[in-house]
């Protein structure tokens, strides 16, 4: 074989290789949301009591606030002490910020869903964890 056709051949594919570790750097992945656990508290809450209120700026807070915390947040609801909510949320730190906001997203869904109006619920899923609760938790 000759020697130019040969040196194209490996330029050539260094060039390919060089294109696809290149361009691998802007593929978009989707966040891991397979559930690995959960678990939803019995008790159930008014749906149009003030606990509802402090739910829901809690979940709002964790999913919208953890991507800028270093993926994990702790949040409390500023109302009335006789409605507080306590949330904690997490994400794999090997994602990206925009795919724990989305797995978040799913998570806070999930809860809401399948945990509908319990106290308090937690989920896993395999990107990040949400929790919530009646009371205040730690780490």
């Amino acid at each position: 074989m000759d020697i130019s056709i040969l040196r194209m051949r490996v330029l050539t594919t260094f060039l390919v290789i060089g294109l696809v570790l290149g361009f691998s750097n802007y593929v978009s992945s989707e966040p891991n949301i397979k559930e690995v656990d959960h678990i939803c508290n019995g008790n159930v809450y008014d749906k149009s009591g003030p606990f509802a209120l402090s739910l829901a700026y809690v979940l709002e807070a964790l999913q919208n606030v953890t991507p800028n915390q270093g993926y994990t947040y702790y949040s409390t609801s500023p109302y009335p002490n006789d409605a507080l909510a306590y949330g904690h949320a997490t994400c794999n730190s090997i994602i990206e910020f925009s795919d724990c906001g989305l797995c978040l997203s799913s998570a806070k869904s999930f809860l809401l869903s399948t945990c509908d109006g319990s106290i308090g619920a937690q989920v896993e899923f395999v990107d990040c964890s949400m929790r919530y609760e009646e009371y205040s938790f730690t780490k």
